[in-house]
C-alpha cells in the first residue's frame, strides 16, 4: 500500500451540540443529548448511540419533523459512521438534511451542516464527484452566512482539500488547506482541535509526496494537542499517532513506527472496540511493517484478523475487503506460498470487478501485483495482459484527475 494514501484524513464535521433551552417537556431530550454528545467526545460510540436513541424517542414526541429531530438524526448519524455502519448513517444524514431543507431552508448554517455529514460520508466510500459537490454547496452557504473567513467557512475548505487529497490532486488541496489553516490560526488559535486537524491533513499532503521532513513535526504538533484536548486514548490520538507512524516507516525507521502501530491498535480496541473497522485498519499497518522487515509470522495473524472484521462490518464483497485480501496475499508471495498468493490475488479482482467504480488505484496494484506473481509462475502472456489493463487503467485516472484540476469549481484561497 502506499503509505501517503493510506494516511488518515480528518475531516471536520463532528458537532458537539451547544443544546438549546427549553421548557422543562424537553428536558430529557436535552440530557439525553447532553450525554450522547459528552460520550461521541470522549469516542465511547456504544454509551453515545444508546444516549442519542433515547433522544430520538423524546424529538419525535416534542418535536416530529422539526429541529430537535433533525439533530438528533444528524448525531446518531456520526455514530453510526465512526461505527462503520455506513448504510444507516447515510439513512440518517438523509434524513436529517429533508428536515432541515424543510424547515431551515436550502441555504441555512443547519441544512449545511448535513451536506458536511453526506460529503463525508461520500468520501469514505470514495465517492468522490458526490462528496466534492456536497462540501463545496456547504462552503457556499457557509461564506454568505457567516463571511469567508469565518472558522465555519475554513471547516469546508478542509472537507474540501481532503477530497482532493484522497484523489491525488495534490497542487489543488495545498493551497485550500493553507487557506483554512490560516482562517482557524487567526480566529481559534494555533493550539485549537480544528486547527490540528488541518495541520495534519498538511502534513498527510507532504508525506503522500515524499516530503516527510516537512510532514513530521505537523504530525508530532498536531498528536499533542489532541492528547492534551481528548487524552491519551481517543480515537482521534490514535489516528494521530498511525499518521505519525507511517512517517516513520517510510523513512525506514520501523522500531519508531512499531511503537506508534502498537499504541493505535491498543487505543482502538480500548475505545471502539476489538471489530471496529479502524481497528482492522491499524493491524493491516502494523502487519505491513512486519512484513517490511520479514517478519512474516507476525504480520499473517494481523492481515487475517483484519480481513475478518471488514467482512464482518463491511461485507464480504467490499472493497476494503479487497485490499486486506491483497495484503495477505502479497505476504504469502514473499514467501514463496504461490498456490495460496493466487487464490487470493483471485479473490481480490473478483471483489474489486464487481464494485460500483472498481476501476481506481488499488486495483491497478492489484493487477500488478498478480501479474508479477504470476511471471514467477513461468504464466507471462497472462502477467502481460494484467500489466496491460493495469497500465489503461492508471492512464485513464490520470487523465481524469487533470480534467478534474483544470475543471474543479473555483475555491477561493485568499481573499
Amino acid at each position: 500500500m502506499n503509505i501517503g494514501l493510506n494516511a488518515r484524513a480528518l475531516t471536520i464535521g463532528l458537532a458537539f451540540l451547544g443544546i438549546i433551552s427549553g421548557c422543562a417537556a424537553d428536558q430529557r431530550w436535552r440530557s439525553a443529548m447532553q450525554e450522547g454528545n459528552h460520550a461521541l467526545r470522549a469516542g465511547d460510540y456504544t454509551h453515545a448511540e444508546e444516549s442519542f436513541v433515547a433522544a430520538r424517542k423524546e424529538a419525535e414526541i416534542l418535536d416530529p419533523q422539526g429541529k430537535r429531530l433533525a439533530d438528533t438524526l444528524s448525531q446518531l448519524g456520526e455514530v453510526n459512521r465512526e461505527l462503520g455502519r455506513l448504510p444507516r448513517a447515510e439513512a440518517l444524514f438523509q434524513e436529517a438534511l429533508a428536515i432541515r431543507e424543510r424547515v431551515f431552508g436550502p441555504s441555512h448554517a443547519d441544512t449545511a451542516s448535513s451536506l458536511t455529514d453526506l460529503g463525508e460520508l461520500y468520501r469514505m466510500q470514495g465517492l468522490y464527484t458526490q462528496s466534492e459537490a456536497l462540501h463545496q454547496r456547504a462552503k457556499e452557504i457557509r461564506e454568505k452566512v457567516f463571511g469567508a473567513d469565518h472558522s465555519k467557512t475554513a471547516e469546508s475548505l478542509n472537507n474540501i482539500a481532503v477530497v482532493y487529497q484522497d484523489q491525488r490532486r495534490f497542487a489543488d488541496a495545498e493551497p485550500v488547506l493553507q487557506r483554512a489553516l490560516a482562517i482557524f490560526e487567526k480566529q481559534l488559535g494555533p493550539e485549537q482541535s480544528l486547527t490540528a486537524i488541518t495541520r495534519d491533513n498538511l502534513a498527510k499532503l507532504y508525506q503522500a509526496q515524499g516530503q516527510h521532513a516537512r510532514a513530521m513535526p505537523l504530525y508530532q504538533r498536531a498528536l499533542t494537542i489532541h492528547e492534551k484536548a481528548f487524552g491519551p486514548n481517543h480515537p482521534i490520538v490514535a489516528r494521530n499517532l498511525e499518521n505519525l507512524a507511517d512517517t516513520y516507516r517510510a523513512q525506514n525507521q520501523y522500531p519508531q513506527a512499531e511503537v506508534l502501530y502498537q499504541r493505535a491498535v491498543s487505543i482502538f480496541r480500548k475505545s471502539i472496540g476489538n471489530d471496529h473497522v479502524d481497528t482492522a485498519e491499524a493491524m493491516s499497518r502494523l502487519g505491513q511493517l512486519y512484513e517490511l522487515q520479514g517478519l512474516y509470522s507476525q504480520a499473517e495473524p494481523l492481515f487475517q484478523q483484519a480481513i475478518a472484521i471488514r467482512e464482518k462490518q463491511q461485507g464480504a464483497e467490499n472493497p476494503q475487503v479487497a485490499g486486506e485480501l491483497k495484503n495477505l496475499a502479497g505476504l504469502y508471495q514473499s514467501q514463496n506460498k504461490l498456490e495460496q498468493s493466487e487464490d487470493l490475488y483471485k479473490q481480490a479482482l473478483v471483489i474489486y470487478e464487481q464494485s460500483v467504480g472498481y476501476d481506481g488505484e488499488a486495483y491497478a496494484k492489484t493487477l500488478k501485483s498478480y501479474a508479477s506473481l504470476l511471471r514467477r509462475k513461468q504464466r507471462s502472456g497472462e502477467a502481460d495482459r494484467l500489466e496491460e489493463r493495469a497500465k489503461s487503467v492508471l492512464k485513464r485516472l490520470s487523465l481524469e484527475t487533470q480534467n478534474r484540476s483544470s475543471t474543479s469549481a473555483d475555491v477561493p484561497v485568499s481573499r
